[in-house]
C-alpha cells in the first residue's frame, strides 16, 4: 500500500538527496553504472546509493511514474519507489545520491510525490545536458538499441515539424524527457529554484571524466574515493554500425522477439558491431543539413532560458552552444554505402557465429561436468556400499569364521 503524499515520516532534516533526472543519454547510464559499482565505497564515505540491485532504479522510476515498458508492466515494480525511498529517508549520513534519466518525465503529481516522499531531507534535482544536435543522434540510437526501426531522417523530421506531437513513442520520449526548459519547469513546481541543477556536457565519444567530475564537485561526493576505470562511457555508434542494427531490427527483430534485444545488449553493441565495421566504418553520424540550423538555434533558445531561469549550472553554458555536432566526413545512417553495409554484415554473422561456437562449447563442457558429477557420486555410493558390507556378505565371513549370530 502506497504512503500518502504529505504523510509525516521519520527522517533527517539536515540530510540532501540529489536526484539526478536526465537527460537519457546524457551520461546517465554511465552514473548509473558508476555510482552502482562504487555503492560500498560511496557508503563508507556517508553517501547512500538506495539502490539494492542493478536495475532496481528502472524499476522505482517504473512504479512512481505508473508506467509499462514495451506494453509491460512487471508486477515486482510495485512498492519499488517507496522501498528505495524509505531506504533514502532512513539514510543516517548527510547524503543520498540517485540517478535515473526517465525522472525527467513525471508529471507533476508525480514530482510533488517524489518530493513528499523523500523529506523533511532538502531535495536537489540534476539535469545534465548538450548539444541539440548530438541528442537527436543518441536518442535515436537508443531506439534504435531498443529494437526500433524507424529512419533516423523521419526521425529528426517528425520532432523537428512536430515536436512532442510526433509519432509515439518518440514525440513524448524525446521532448518530454530531453527538453531542460520543459523538464526542470515541472520539478520546479516541488523544489525551489535554487535547488535545481543543470549539468553541461561536452560532445560525446571522450573520457567520461569531466561528467563526473562536475557531478561528484555538485554533490559533494569524493570522487577520489572512487573508482570508474573500465566503466562503459556509452560510446556513440558510428554512421554504418547504427544503420547496420536498425536493418538487423527490421528483419530479425520479429522473428527472436524479447531475445533479439538481449543479443543487441550482451553481443551486438560495442563488441559485434564494432568489429564487423572495422576501422572504414567509424565515421561519425551527423544531423541532415537541412536541420542544422535550427537545431543550432534552439539550442541557444535554450541556454538563454536556463541562463535566465536562476537555475545553478555546473559547468558552462557556452558548452551547449559551442560543441557543434560533427559535420565534417559526418554521414547519415541512410548515406551508407550499400559495401559498407554488405562487409559489416559479413563481419556481424562471423562475430554471431564465434559466439556460437563458444556456446557450445560452454554447454559441451557443462554436459561434460554433468556426466563426471555423476560419476563421482556412483564412486562413492560404491565405497559407502564397500565400506558397510550387506547382510549376506556379513553371514557368509561368520560362516566361514565359524561364527554364529546370536
Amino acid at each position: 500500500m502506497r504512503e500518502r503524499v504529505g504523510e509525516h515520516r521519520p527522517g533527517r532534516p539536515g540530510k540532501k538527496v540529489w536526484l539526478h533526472v536526465g537527460a537519457p543519454t546524457a551520461g546517465d547510464a554511465f552514473l548509473q553504472r558508476a555510482l552502482w559499482a562504487n555503492r560500498r565505497r560511496l557508503g563508507d564515505a556517508g553517501v547512500c546509493y538506495p539502490v539494492a540491485g542493478p536495475q532496481e532504479d528502472f524499476a522505482a522510476v517504473m512504479d512512481l511514474r505508473e508506467m509499462s515498458w514495451g506494453g509491460h508492466r512487471d508486477p515486482s515494480w510495485d512498492g519499488t519507489w517507496d522501498r528505495v525511498a524509505r531506504r533514502a529517508r532512513e539514510w543516517d549520513g548527510e547524503t543520498v545520491v540517485f540517478s535515473q534519466g526517465l525522472l525527467g518525465g513525471a508529471s507533476k503529481e508525480q514530482v510533488g510525490r517524489a518530493v513528499a516522499d523523500l523529506e523533511p531531507a532538502e531535495v536537489h534535482v540534476v539535469f545534465a545536458t548538450r548539444d541539440l544536435g548530438w541528442q537527436f543522434i543518441l536518442d535515436w540510437q537508443e531506439q534504435v538499441r531498443h529494437t526500433h526501426s524507424i529512419a533516423f531522417e523521419r526521425f529528426v523530421d517528425d520532432l523537428v515539424e512536430l515536436g512532442i506531437d510526433a509519432p509515439e513513442p518518440y514525440g513524448e520520449m524525446f521532448w518530454g524527457l530531453h527538453d531542460p526548459v520543459r523538464v526542470l519547469r515541472t520539478w520546479a513546481t516541488a523544489v525551489p529554484r535554487e535547488r535545481v541543477h543543470v549539468l553541461t556536457l561536452p560532445p560525446p565519444g571522450g573520457s567520461p571524466a569531466p561528467l563526473w567530475a562536475r557531478f561528484c564537485a555538485l554533490t559533494g561526493i569524493d570522487a577520489g574515493a572512487c573508482d570508474i576505470e573500465g566503466i562503459d562511457a556509452g560510446e556513440p555508434l558510428s554512421a554504418v554500425e547504427a544503420e547496420l542494427l536498425r536493418r538487423l531490427n527490421v528483419r530479425i527483430a520479429p522473428a527472436l522477439g524479447g531475445d533479439y534485444e538481449r543479443m543487441v545488449r550482451d553481443h551486438l553493441v560495442g563488441h559485434g558491431l564494432a568489429e564487423a565495421a572495422g576501422e572504414t566504418g567509424r565515421v561519425p553520424m551527423g544531423l541532415p543539413e537541412r536541420h542544422r540550423a535550427w537545431a543550432a538555434e534552439r539550442t541557444r533558445e535554450i541556454a538563454a532560458s536556463l541562463r535566465a531561469s536562476g537555475y545553478d549550472v555546473a559547468g558552462d553554458l557556452d558548452d551547449l552552444t559551442t560543441a557543434r555536432t560533427p559535420v565534417e566526413a559526418a554521414l547519415l545512417p541512410g548515406d551508407v554505402p550499400e559495401d559498407l553495409i554488405a562487409a559489416a554484415s559479413v563481419g556481424v554473422v562471423a562475430h554471431l557465429l564465434e559466439e556460437l561456437a563458444r556456446a557450445h562449447e560452454r554447454i559441451g563442457l557443462a554436459h561434460l561436468h554433468g556426466e563426471m558429477a555423476e560419476v563421482r557420486q556412483n564412486l562413492e555410493r560404491l565405497l559407502e556400499a564397500a565400506a558397510t558390507p550387506s547382510p549376506a556378505l556379513q553371514r557368509a565371513a561368520r560362516r566361514a569364521t565359524g561364527r554364529r549370530s546370536s
